[in-house]
């Protein structure tokens, strides 16, 4: 299996479809700098997310994101700074071997947390690969027939 294939089963609707919005959708998104492509996989209303700054100390956590736009405005800063230094050639498959899933567990049908672990390299355009490791835990909520992110934990080191 590539790192691009979905590993869950088809069969497995939920993890399959959360595969495929959290890490193709996502990914290639962030790719094309497209925030469009992904806004609707999040409530807006409910959202909050707190930023962990990369230490494993809860103390120094905060509220990085308060609004939804808060997030979208640095998710589209992100993008568009490894847009700028990232081997557009590489960036893609690069992007694929260093995240995954690593559980999925649901609550009561509607609710479920997401453990999204991030361990790979950005290919850079001068040749240089530039690391990154950090896990995000997203909680979702069904809303309406659709997965609905409502908060995460990101940047954990």
């Amino acid at each position: 299996m590539t790192p691009t294939e979905n590993p869950f089963d088809p069969a497995d609707t939920l993890r399959h479809h959360l595969w495929e919005r959290h890490i193709r959708a996502d990914i290639d998104a962030f790719i094309a700098g497209d925030w469009g492509a992904v806004a609707g996989d999040f409530d807006e209303a409910a959202f909050q997310a707190i930023d962990a700054g990369f230490s494993p100390d809860p103390a120094d956590w905060t509220i990085g994101f308060p609004t939804l736009a808060a997030y979208r405005d640095r998710w589209l800063e992100m993008s568009a700074e490894t847009r700028a230094t990232a081997d557009p050639d590489r960036l893609r498959d690069a992007m694929f071997a260093g995240v995954r899933l690593a559980r999925i567990d649901v609550y009561d049908g509607d609710m479920a947390i997401l453990h999204k672990v991030f361990d790979g390299v950005t290919p850079l355009k001068d040749g240089q690969e530039d690391p990154y490791a950090w896990q995000s835990v997203f909680t979702l909520r069904l809303r309406e027939g659709a997965w609905k992110i409502t908060s995460f934990v990101g940047y954990m080191a």
